[in-house]
């Protein structure tokens, strides 16, 4: 690609993959080339000739940003640039360098370039397949990501401590280049991307649209180099010894606003540079169209002509016709940034990155505007809506809940019991929870001690698991007492139906009681009520202690010879009153 002249830029572009080839070697010691590709493109502010293009991988910890040398090339007399090739395997950033030295010239004046270092951080794959442009306002991006990216200030989120690391770093860019659009982009480029933008006309502007933009940025660059020039001058103006350079001055510009204001200081204190400048932001509030281009008469409000014009020398065959006549409308310059575009500058704007907030009252790193809290720094979010913050809500989706003070995972509101983490319900309503409750649906129960299934309040025996009832009172459960409706008894050994403490016979079944307590119980005593008797062997009435002849009947007790036997027993025999049996006679059977 052939570029022509007027450019604050650095334009590289792709057209090609090369190394590794060649037919093979007969010897075993020659190395495989490392497979390259071939980077091509422009050095421009005007296009600069001769000027020295290194890429270097980028490493956070150099102050220059700048890592292992992947390959360095130079620009032609047409400004192109040639001789530069980085491995093909190359990931992660690049930091892309343009130095001019002293056989450096601008096409466009034909003199020696104001700015002489320009650079821009491109991601490899980025910058392997496709344009990639160094520019002045590039160039104040990365430096800015350099000085802030640690830091923890206006929209920067670094940690500080006091190393930058490559994400931070990668972070802050998109910081950087919102405030560097905001403070020197002069109302122009507040929708473009100033890493990627092109600030040339090529092939593929060929719209209204694109090349409007190209001429928006390129106004943009040809401003800021303006703006360092006027710096340059007015410090010359107020001191005839100064011998500060227009390239000093553009070098101070992104240090002044790395603090965020345009005063002549940084977070260092006063710019040595800008020392002999009377009023730093009278210079740089200048009113744009009474700017030109440094090294010409060409106002900055006509770029355009110089976009049309350096199409001859860059090979550029795209109409241009939509942009012919064109104006651009610069703003001034922003001495204190709003990046956001919200209003509030980002000196005062809390979220400076944030067009929707710009106060945050309590501290807590959350705008007013989406803190429902705004006045407490521990809350800032209410998701149910119950006017308890979240972090203090227990329960922070339930608006019917705020509090879990025994932490059972049951709010407070429905616990019955907030104080007692193993207790949630009471469904009886008892004052005893369900878990500790063996009868939860009963408001008269709450304890079952022998687990018989009984309460302790109606069971007569809550510590014995056999009884829960002593229907007659006697402290005998119904289960084991013989006789649960009679108190006066509990126990029947014998089985009889008599129970113990009445049946004088609680042993034997047959019988319950001995009228005539002669020891012999009514069933068996023929004679129930007569202590003396309690046999009739001949059922004659008369009880066999008392009977004359109790093996035969013989109620009438009759004793003819009154020997104390009864006639009935002595049937037969002599009524001499002796009876004779074998105790009668001796042995020799003599009768005694």
């Amino acid at each position: 690609m052939k570029l022509k002249p007027l450019c604050l830029a650095v334009a590289v572009a792709i057209t090609g993959c090369g190394g590794g080839g060649g037919g093979s070697s007969s010897s075993p010691s020659t190395p495989t080339p490392t497979p390259t590709t071939t980077l091509s493109g422009s050095a421009v502010k005007g296009p600069l000739v001769n000027a020295t293009v290194r890429a270097y991988a980028l490493d956070t910890s150099a102050t220059d940003l700048k890592g292992t040398l992947l390959d360095s090339g130079s620009t032609n007399a047409q400004a192109a640039i040639t001789g530069l090739a980085i491995p093909s395997s190359t990931t992660g950033p690049v930091l892309l360098e343009i130095l001019a030295d002293s056989d450096t010239v601008d096409l466009t004046t034909g003199a020696a370039p104001v700015i002489t270092r320009m650079v821009t951080v491109r991601d490899a794959a980025d910058l392997m397949s496709g344009d990639a442009y160094a520019t002045p306002l590039t160039t104040m991006v990365v430096e800015l990501a350099r000085k802030n990216g640690d830091k923890n200030i206006l929209g920067y989120s670094g940690d500080n401590n006091s190393t930058l690391t490559e994400a931070e770093f990668l972070a802050a860019l998109p910081v950087a280049q919102s405030q560097v659009k905001a403070s020197l982009g002069f109302g122009l480029v507040d929708d473009v991307d100033i890493m990627t933008q092109s600030p040339l006309i090529t092939e593929d502007t060929t719209d209204a649209a694109s090349q409007t933009a190209v001429l928006n940025y390129r106004t943009a660059l040809e401003g800021v180099a303006a703006i360092a020039e006027k710096l340059k001058d007015d410090a010359l103006a107020a001191n005839a010894g100064s011998t500060v350079s227009t390239d000093d001055m553009f070098a101070a510009l992104a240090s002044d606003l790395s603090d965020g204001s345009l005063d002549g200081q940084d977070d260092d204190g006063a710019l040595a540079a800008m020392a002999d400048v009377p009023d730093v932001g009278a210079s740089v509030t200048v009113d744009p169209s009474t700017l030109t281009i440094p090294g010409t008469a060409t106002p900055l409000t006509e770029v355009s002509d110089v976009l049309i014009a350096e199409k001859e020398d860059t090979g550029i065959s795209t109409d241009t016709s939509d942009i012919e006549n064109a104006e651009t409308t610069p703003v001034v310059v922003e001495t204190t940034p709003d990046s956001d575009g919200d209003g509030v500058d980002d000196l005062n704007d809390a979220f400076p990155m944030d067009d929707s907030e710009t106060t945050d009252t309590d501290g807590d790193n959350v705008g007013d505007n989406a803190d429902v809290f705004p006045n407490d720094p521990n809350e800032w979010a209410d998701f149910d809506g119950d006017q308890v913050g979240d972090n203090a809500d227990d329960f922070p989706a339930d608006p019917s809940e705020t509090t879990d003070t025994d932490g059972d995972g049951t709010g407070d509101n429905a616990d019955e019991f907030p104080n007692d983490p193993s207790e949630t319900t009471d469904t009886d309503g008892d004052g005893t929870g369900d878990n500790a409750d063996d009868f939860p649906n009963d408001a008269s129960e709450t304890t079952d001690t022998d687990g018989d299934g009984t309460g302790d309040n109606a069971d007569d025996f809550p510590n014995d698991a056999s009884e829960t009832t002593d229907t007659d009172g006697d402290g005998v459960g119904d289960n084991a007492d013989d006789f649960p409706e009679d108190a006066s008894e509990t126990t029947d050994t014998d089985g009889d139906g008599i129970g113990d403490n009445t049946d004088e016979f609680p042993d034997d079944a047959s019988e319950t009681t001995d009228t005539d307590g002669d020891g012999v119980g009514d069933n068996a005593d023929d004679f129930p009520n007569d202590a003396s008797e309690t046999t009739d062997s001949d059922g004659d009435g008369i009880g066999n202690n008392t009977d004359n002849c109790p093996t035969v009947s013989n109620p009438d007790q009759t004793d003819t010879d009154t020997d104390g036997v009864g006639d009935a027993c002595e049937e037969g025999q002599t009524p001499t009153g002796t009876v004779w049996d074998q105790f009668n006679w001796d042995d020799g059977s003599t009768w005694q």
